[in-house]
């Protein structure tokens, strides 16, 4: 895509590399080829994400580095065991809502599913907050990949968490 090789990309600059490359390499495009833009389009499904992103240019440029981590690092440890407990509240208000034959029953039901939203917004405003802190310690500094390593395994789970919650929002959704 023509970007210098780096561990942080401004998302707006690959995005509008993207488009006019896209444009060019289209297969209808006079000159474009399904191969080419084939090629394109892998490396912005790499790019474009953060986790990838960085997983690709370690791999680039320290191969073999980038292993796979057991768990969550240290740091983030009570926040894995808040979501933890989120999640598992949830799956038991949805059962309970789940059994829950008449309109009665679910409206006693409604304050439980209040107090699971707002926790529910507290950690993914921590979690969030937290993303961008991490994408940011990728910012204009050369960092080692040793600590590149740290920063893709501390990105890599609180992407998942973000979707984890995403999934929990939409079963905890009223009605």
């Amino acid at each position: 895509m023509g970007l210098s090789r780096a561990a942080w990309i401004d998302a707006e600059e690959l995005k509008e590399r993207f488009h006019r490359l896209s444009a060019a390499r289209h297969p209808d495009a006079g000159g474009g080829s399904a191969d080419g833009f084939a090629e394109l389009n892998a490396a912005w499904q790499t790019l474009r994400d953060p986790v990838s992103r960085l997983r690709h240019f370690l791999e680039l440029t320290a191969p073999g580095i980038a292993t796979e981590s057991a768990g969550p690092p240290a740091e983030l440890g009570d926040l894995f065991m808040e979501i933890a407990g989120l999640k598992r509240e949830a799956q038991q208000f949805s059962a309970a809502r789940e059994k829950a034959a008449s309109p009665l029953a679910r409206a006693i039901l409604e304050p439980a599913r209040l107090a699971l939203v707002r926790r529910h917004t507290s950690i993914a405003e921590q979690l969030s907050t937290l993303i961008t802190e991490t994408e940011a310690c990728l910012r204009g500094t050369e960092n080692p990949p040793e600590v590149l390593c740290g920063v893709l395994s501390k990105m890599t789970f609180l992407r998942n968490w973000e979707r984890h919650l995403a999934a929990l929002a939409t079963g905890l959704a009223g009605g």
